[in-house]
């Protein structure tokens, strides 16, 4: 186990929110990783909680809830904090019941317009009929006319907000499929910009919107995550403790070849070696 020395291992007992990611942290695929019953299980003894946080805009939280139960894990919708969670929460704080031009899953629209904003699905030249918004998710339901419309809108001076900037979505049999990120470049390509405001990590708003609804100071909280690009930088643009799982995408070498002030503070094989430190 690597472990920074200005960060005893010891801290780690301190923490009182561990914020977890799912693929590669918990699970892969459709299983649970070796140490994730008993970690979940010595949180709820010592009066610590667990949230899952994700950058995936794709699923409503009941799908998340669902896909744990699954996997024998009990969880609630409270217990999840996702990008789509966190943009709900900037757009309230610009425009509260927004005009979007989304383009995203039908799971995703029906969210927001549950949230109160309304979703426009047309090109109007008319000022009053247009968006306020452009916000690109991960939609895997993606037409041309809608990529389409969205960079006609974005060249015309709509402001335009991405959820996260992953490239890729991993799925089955090792194999990934384009998220959100591969489509900023697009846009990019098309239109030259890209978006001014993108929420999901490594953005630390997810981080900092949980810490000031439940009210958890930084020392409080531990990001734990198995990519050094989102889960870890989220954590250390929060200033929040950051724990790397070697269990999914990132590897020894990787975290050697990242510059130290981006470093995760802590690095386990998996999140058995952490329910193994809380037990002791």
């Amino acid at each position: 186990m690597f472990s920074n020395n200005k960060y005893p291992i010891e801290d780690l007992k301190k923490v009182k929110c561990f914020l977890l990611d799912m693929d590669g942290t918990i699970y892969l695929g459709d299983n649970v990783i070796d140490g994730t019953h008993e970690f979940l299980d010595i949180l709820k003894k010592q009066n610590k909680r667990a949230m899952y946080i994700t950058n995936n805009s794709s699923k409503a939280t009941s799908q998340y809830v669902e896909k744990l139960s699954r996997l024998g894990i009990y969880s609630e919708e409270e217990d999840f904090f996702t990008s789509v969670n966190a943009l709900e929460y900037n757009l309230n704080l610009k425009k509260p019941g927004a005009k979007l031009f989304v383009l995203g899953t039908p799971v995703f629209e029906e969210y927001l317009i549950e949230k109160g904003f309304e979703i426009i699905k047309e090109y109007y030249n008319e000022q009053e009929k247009r968006p306020d918004y452009v916000i690109l998710a991960f939609d895997m339901t993606l037409t041309y006319d809608k990529l389409r419309i969205a960079c006609d809108y974005i060249v015309d001076g709509v402001e335009y907000w991405a959820t996260h900037p992953d490239m890729v979505c991993p799925v089955s049999g090792g194999r990934f499929i384009p998220d959100a990120g591969s489509f900023i470049e697009c846009i990019y390509g098309t239109t030259g910009k890209r978006p001014s405001f993108i929420v999901g990590k490594p953005n630390p708003c997810i981080i900092n919107v949980i810490m000031d609804k439940y009210g958890y100071k930084p020392e409080e909280i531990a990001v734990v995550g198995d990519r050094l690009h989102t889960d870890i930088m989220s954590a250390v643009n929060a200033g929040v403790n950051s724990i790397c799982v070697l269990s999914g995408e990132a590897t020894v070498e990787d975290i050697e070849a990242t510059p130290d002030k981006n470093k995760p503070r802590y690095v386990f094989d998996s999140i058995k070696d952490i329910y193994n430190l809380l037990r002791n």
